[in-house]
């Protein structure tokens, strides 16, 4: 239960940095993003009582590739809903 626990946190936390970090298109906000599970699993091994794993840093990154999915796929998509609604699709009585 630990490790589903410990993945999904780790999934969690870098799809929601992620995601407010694509759209900004700073690539020097996105290469930080980019290091981070990589760090913090560098910094782990130079702490006492704590392991690095190779896990964690692979499920940040998971959270990380489906963050810039998304975001890509709604800069897909945002243009097409945006101009759709104006065409002027309403309901009338």
């Amino acid at each position: 239960m630990a490790f589903q626990t410990d993945a999904f946190y780790h999934l969690s936390v870098l799809f929601i940095i992620s995601i407010m970090v694509f759209p900004l298109k700073r690539s020097s906000l996105i290469a930080l993003v980019l290091t981070i599970p990589a760090l913090t699993e560098i910094v782990q091994f130079f702490l006492p009582g704590r392991v690095p794993d190779f896990m964690d840093a692979f499920h940040g990154y998971l959270g990380i590739i489906l963050a810039y999915c998304l975001v890509q796929m709604w800069r897909e998509i945002a243009p097409v809903v945006k101009k759709i609604s104006n065409f002027g699709l309403r309901i009338e009585d």
